[in-house]
């Protein structure tokens, strides 16, 4: 069937997940609305990526396939971008998925409200299609993304959609940053004006595979320090006119604080204490932070453990992530007792499940009231 005036333009960027594509494309092939293209652009895989993707054409012709050396993620999506002819751009990485309702839910909005630019929807982690949602995050208001979006994203990539002309008039994802590069996008947009209308459902899945185990959090937080210092300032990637590309005065300290202790986590996870204590102390120094007990608690993230919650996993965080909470708090100078109370305090969301579990909701739950695990 030939489809004209495409609506969607569905970019996939793929570097070695030719495992998740059948659930990929799968949610796109099962969507309602039938106004779409998806562009896979293969960057440079070594594994079975391209001889699925001659299976998808043959099968679909609404499927483009594009195949490039290894440039990263934001090159990928760059030659994705430059090839689109929706009126609108959806980033959908290769490992997640759209929810069936997805395309249509958009459609009927945009069409009630085409001046839209900028829309985003709920997301829900989920492990795979058929198995666990961990968390959903449902996003209700329609608002200008700055100043906030200076010191936070504003989700997930393929949890917004962005109109086609507007998405080219910001540029390119920056092939500079080996992460947060849509971040950095976003605040580009946020710098121009761009308001987001928010549709309060979720619509599309986030595979939250437990990879810890092969992050460099020491990237990741370097790439996190340099888009944010570019968002207090006037960037000269955007118009001179556009109405908040100026200098604006943020808290560094208490920012770089939270990304720091958040990369803590994923350190900690990998077994690395001595690396991780090593490493806090000489950005606290840099910073001069005053720590508070609470802060703490970000070094349980969905980078790290944060959705742990099956018997199996708490059990295994329990006996090897736990005691490196302990050696860590104990090397930065906690006593014995507080070490305990702070590694407790880290995994409370997994000791209490781990409480239900064991004993039941209800005798569980009295535990948990009391403070015993």
């Amino acid at each position: 069937m030939d489809y004209h005036n495409i609506q969607f333009s569905i970019i996939i960027p793929c570097y070695n997940h030719s495992k998740y594509l059948n659930d990929c494309f799968e949610s796109i092939f099962c969507q309602g609305f039938q106004n779409w293209e998806a562009i896979l652009v293969n960057d440079g895989s070594t594994d079975d990526t391209e001889e699925l993707a001659k299976e998808l054409i043959q099968s679909e012709s609404r499927v483009k396939y594009i195949y490039q050396e290894n440039k990263g993620l934001s090159a990928a999506r760059n030659t994705g971008m430059a090839a689109a002819k929706g009126e609108y751009l959806l980033f959908l990485d290769a490992d997640d998925w759209l929810y069936p309702e997805c395309l249509n839910t958009y459609s009927k909005f945009l069409k009630d409200n085409p001046l839209s630019k900028l829309l985003r929807c709920g997301y829900a982690y989920w492990d795979h299609p058929e198995g666990r949602k961990y968390h959903a995050h449902n996003p209700s208001r329609d608002v200008l993304i700055y100043p906030n979006v200076l010191t936070q994203n504003i989700g997930p990539c393929h949890s917004i959609l962005i109109k086609r002309d507007f998405a080219e008039s910001i540029g390119g994802f920056d092939t500079s940053l080996k992460s947060c590069e849509d971040w950095d996008y976003w605040i580009r947009a946020g710098k121009m004006g761009a308001r987001i209308n928010s549709i309060s459902e979720t619509l599309v899945a986030y595979r939250y595979v437990p990879n810890s185990m092969s992050r460099n959090p020491r990237v990741m937080y370097e790439s996190l320090l340099e888009v944010s210092l570019r968002a207090g300032k006037k960037d000269p990637r955007v118009s001179e006119n556009a109405p908040y590309n100026q200098n604006f005065d943020l808290d560094y300290s208490t920012i770089q604080k939270n990304h720091l202790i958040s990369m803590l986590g994923v350190m900690l996870h990998q077994g690395k204490v001595l690396e991780a204590v090593e490493w806090y102390q000489k950005e606290k120094e840099r910073w001069n932070w005053k720590l508070k007990v609470e802060d703490w608690k970000g070094l349980s993230s969905y980078l790290s453990w944060a959705y742990f919650f099956e018997r199996g996993k708490i059990e295994k965080l329990l006996d090897e992530t736990f005691p490196c909470l302990i050696n860590f708090f104990k090397d930065l100078g906690y006593s014995e007792t507080e070490c305990s109370k702070l590694s407790k305090m880290v995994f409370a969301p997994q000791l209490k499940t781990l409480n239900h579990i064991r004993f039941g909701k209800v005798f569980g739950a009295g535990l948990n009231r009391i403070g015993w695990y």
